[in-house]
């Protein structure tokens, strides 16, 4: 079995308190880690940050919300220009060229997450038509089968890598079968995931972006491949969706754009859940009185994993860029600015949840996390999600007993996901009555 890409780990320490905005420095792996205090001092101190390679941190949750919520202002497009401009280019004119590229089908473009009202309103619809919640609600027991059988490959030896194992595996199978790719193809999907990942990481180098940048052709001429195949023969799954929207006269949706929304969907699918269901476990494991309640009523699940969402988000935010000349707490935002929206921090902004850092199984407002985004572009798969993690950690509960970490779980260095790069559990079988 091929490993994913990943980055390498750091032995470098962590500064317990930020004392300035200089204590986070994005090209040490060691910052992200735990990335928290940096966060707490920004939303402080320094809500609209200016990061050395040009991209303004917007911390504080009601901020975040508003720009969300703006969408004639700060637009989500173009965003594979956003995070690897370099000096003296300009993001509409980079973001056109590779709009032109997309045209022709060669790389992705800006469906959904990335797009604006009034395409992106109409390309929701069509993805939200698959990935609804009554849909989502009947795949509950072919996922809760297909982890079952994963969990028969490494219950008997007492211990697996929770990452390479599990976690990134079964959240890409659920969405291969739904498109109708072939699950097969798994290796090297995931790996092209991992790249399309790296290039809105913020920090990637140069030939880094280049690498990425040429194996996502690759895996949008995969793209195609497989829609075309589900165009020559019809079929009932969510690619049938896309051909439909496409042949269907009334809809504005085009070849390139179904492509480049199964590509995000792929993407999106895979590294926001197998982020959450780690982090998931990880925090299970961290907090035994969490886990004793747990185990005593499974039906806290839910708030548990919203509190995870919360507490860990997968992607700790999302860019924007300004269409006009503006001002955020009075700093000056000159149109072409880009902004990075930190989920994350607003996640744990004290001026809306309580106790921020404590996991509160019973908290009021639980649920109005920033992690699957906000406003227009909310996440269409944040059902699939929750539906995801709250069966995988159930057979966890289930079938395990004095869960434990067996070994270092560092977390990726990224500016956008908050990943880990493996988790070691151990843990001893629980007999089934």
């Amino acid at each position: 079995m091929r490993d994913m890409p990943r980055h390498q780990d750091t032995a470098e320490p962590i500064p317990d308190i930020a004392q300035s905005p200089e204590d986070f420095r994005p090209l040490h792996n060691a910052c992200f880690q735990n990335p928290y205090p940096f966060y707490k001092m920004l939303r402080d101190g320094y809500p609209i940050y200016r990061l050395a390679n040009g991209i303004y941190c917007v911390s504080r949750y009601e901020d975040i919300a508003a720009v969300s919520k703006n969408t004639d202002l700060f637009s989500s497009t173009y965003q594979g220009a956003i995070a690897g401009l370099r000096p003296g280019q300009i993001i509409v004119d980079l973001g056109k060229k590779q709009q032109r590229l997309a045209d022709l089908g060669l790389i992705p473009g800006n469906v959904l997450a990335l797009s604006d009202p009034p395409i992106h309103t109409s390309e929701r619809k069509v993805a939200h038509k698959g990935l609804n919640s009554r849909f989502v609600k009947t795949l509950d027991g072919m996922v809760e089968a297909l982890c079952q059988s994963m969990m028969d490959e490494f219950i008997d030896s007492g211990e697996v890598e929770f990452m390479q194992a599990f976690a990134w595996r079964l959240p890409m199978r659920v969405i291969i079968r739904l498109l109708g790719f072939p699950e097969d193809d798994y290796e090297k999907v995931k790996a092209w995931c991992v790249h399309g990942i790296t290039t809105q990481s913020g920090i990637a180098t140069h030939r880094e972006l280049m690498v990425a940048q040429a194996e996502l052709i690759a895996f949008v001429r995969y793209c195609w491949e497989q829609f075309l195949e589900a165009k020559r023969r019809p079929r009932d799954d969510l690619s049938a969706i896309f051909v439909e929207a496409v042949n269907d006269p009334d809809n504005v949706m085009t070849e390139a754009a179904a492509v480049s929304a199964m590509f995000q969907l792929l993407i999106a699918g895979s590294d926001s859940s197998a982020t959450s269901m780690s982090n998931a476990l990880k925090m299970l494991i961290e907090n035994p009185d969490i886990y004793a309640e747990l185990c005593a009523d499974m039906s806290k699940l839910p708030d548990f994993i919203e509190e995870v969402f919360r507490l860990e988000s997968a992607f700790q935010g999302h860019f924007r860029w300004v269409k006009q000349d503006t001002q955020l707490h009075g700093v000056e935002l000159p149109a072409g600015s880009r902004l990075f929206l930190m989920w994350a921090s607003g996640n744990r902004d004290e001026r809306v949840f309580e106790n921020p850092d404590a996991i509160k199984l019973d908290r009021a407002n639980g649920k109005k996390h920033l992690t699957f985004g906000h406003g227009v572009h909310a996440c269409i798969g944040r059902e699939l999600a929750r539906s995801e993690i709250r069966i995988v950690l159930r057979e966890f509960l289930r079938r395990t007993e004095n869960l434990r970490i067996n070994g270092s779980a560092p977390f990726q260095a990224s500016m956008f996901a908050h990943t880990l790069v493996r988790l070691p559990i151990a843990f001893d079988r629980r007999p089934l009555v």
